[in-house]
């Protein structure tokens, strides 16, 4: 899946990647336990908060993916891989950037913005989403 975000050019770009690679990894552990209501509950009540997560609800929460054999690794560059099992089942590659000016834009501080593209992964994706990653 692709997708592009737009930004103010003085906006906190880590900070809004932290935020779209929580709401893919809440989004992938939700179809994970689609079926499993229990385990739903727990993920939901460790991930109380709209994007990333606090440190302490971190270790809760990897202590549970212990359980059920997921390991997401992080590698802090942008990259990332969600494994279940030892067999890949998600990814999230790093973003990329496009600065843009807008001549419409009046106020000159507004012009500049930044296009986020954001490319991403997983089991659940439909064919054609696959495709186009």
């Amino acid at each position: 899946m692709k997708g592009t975000i737009l930004l103010s050019h003085d906006e906190d770009t880590h900070r809004v990647e932290e935020e779209e690679k929580a709401r893919f990894i809440r989004g992938f552990l939700e179809q994970c336990f689609e079926g499993a209501p229990e385990v739903a509950a727990q993920i939901n009540s460790i991930w109380n908060v709209d994007g990333p997560l606090p440190a302490s609800q971190k270790v809760k929460l990897r202590g549970l993916l212990t359980t059920f054999g997921i390991q997401i690794i992080d590698n802090l560059d942008g990259h990332m891989q969600i494994y279940l099992e030892n067999e890949l089942q998600a990814e999230w590659f790093k973003c990329t950037y496009k600065l843009k000016k807008d001549l419409r834009v009046i106020d000159p501080r507004k012009r500049i913005y930044l296009e986020m593209e954001v490319s991403c992964w997983s089991v659940f994706d439909s064919p054609e989403e696959k495709q186009e990653t």
